[in-house]
């Protein structure tokens, strides 16, 4: 009879332990937080008319181990816009990130412009990735 209350309390055990391991696992997994990963730094959208906006997508990765907690997109100045796919990702996950230059935002104006985006997140080696946008905006 004592041999048997043994080997239950040694099973019980054992699965506690179980238990104890893939909690640890599953909390050191997810409590920590991602790592964001732009597919560009920079981009030229080139020489474009005054006379309506041009897009660009980009992708924005989690290269960590944790979840990615994308905080807010912005950008800037007006006349460029960003929009994200997902604000949350999974460890490897991708998503798109779209940006919009509109150069009829300053009345067709013409030259070089240098915008920028921002994307923050909860990694904290980079709370807030940039993406510079480039652009020559010319008569039609």
């Amino acid at each position: 009879m004592k041999s048997k209350q043994v080997g239950i309390t040694l099973a019980l055990v054992g699965l506690l332990i179980l238990a104890l391991v893939v909690a640890a696992g599953c909390t050191s997994a997810t409590g920590s937080p991602g790592q964001i990963e732009l597919s560009a730094s920079e981009f030229d959208f080139g020489t474009i008319p005054n006379t309506g906006p041009v897009s660009q997508t980009f992708q924005v990765r989690n290269v960590g181990r944790g979840w990615l907690e994308i905080t807010g997109v912005s950008t800037s100045c007006g006349c460029t816009m960003a929009q994200i796919g997902s604000r949350r990702l999974a460890p490897g996950e991708v998503t798109d990130l779209t940006v919009t230059y509109d150069p009829q935002a300053h009345g067709g104006a013409t030259g070089e412009f240098l915008r920028v985006v921002y994307v923050r997140s909860n990694d904290p080696a980079t709370p807030e990735a940039s993406l510079t946008i480039r652009v020559t905006v010319v008569e039609p």
